[in-house]
């Protein structure tokens, strides 16, 4: 119970960051959608992304882990199939810039790509906070 916790606190943070800086996933009713996408992203996680990764075991040791990504578009695509609440549209991400660095203007309005995208953001994010976490 406690680990479902973590993830679910996890994929809710995940989520509300990027849907503060990233548009294309479209909630129905803003609250209660997020809160609903994190709890079902966090069941599918627990559930579902073991089976997805044994089947994909195959190409995740042919690539060295470069398509690792792709259980957890796997999961996302199964949770948009699953709720109504909760959808994937199109992948727009504005930009940043800063005096620093400057990251450019990237927007996919092809389905999968989209789930691609969001599935590497939804990791990267999830994985740093898991790692600040532990």
């Amino acid at each position: 119970m406690r680990k479902l916790a973590k993830i679910y606190f996890i994929e809710l943070f995940s989520l509300y960051i990027i849907n503060q800086y990233v548009s294309g996933m479209v909630f129905n009713d803003q609250t209660m959608g997020i809160l609903l996408t994190s709890l079902a992203l966090s069941i599918a996680s627990i559930l579902i992304k073991p089976v997805v990764n044994i089947l994909i075991l195959p190409l995740t040791l042919a690539t060295l882990g470069l398509f690792r990504f792709l259980s957890h578009a796997i999961t996302l695509y199964i949770v948009d199939l699953a709720l109504e609440e909760f959808t994937i549209s199109n992948f727009y991400f504005p930009g940043f810039s800063s005096t620093y660095f400057e990251l450019p203007q990237v927007s996919f309005s092809s389905s999968i790509a989209a789930y691609v995208a969001f599935s590497i953001l939804l990791s990267l994010i999830g994985g740093v906070v898991h790692w600040i976490t532990k």
